[in-house]
């Protein structure tokens, strides 16, 4: 037996990535995102400092295709350096 679907796709689905403040890391998850889902994604996305300013929390909504499209994208946002987590 199979487990039902969770998510019907194509859907919007929202991915946070936590990352050491700077313009460096967020460069470089942005061009991912562009990569995966298109510039108009990176320029909508919102940020949020933490209270020392150490760190940021990025929210970006794609336009999921399916479940692969959102591995993929896992993947390559975890490999860069300065990510710490991807949710």
């Amino acid at each position: 037996m199979t487990s039902p679907e969770l998510l019907t796709f194509p859907c919007d689905y929202p991915i946070k990535v936590m990352l050491r403040a700077g313009a460096g890391p967020r460069a470089h998850v942005d061009a991912v995102m562009a990569r995966h889902a298109g510039a108009a994604v990176s320029a909508a996305a919102t940020a949020r400092p933490s209270a020392q300013g150490n760190f940021s929390a990025v929210t970006y909504t794609i336009r999921a295709r399916d479940p692969q499209h959102i591995a993929a994208l896992f993947a390559d946002l975890k490999e860069i350096d300065g990510v710490l987590m991807v949710l």
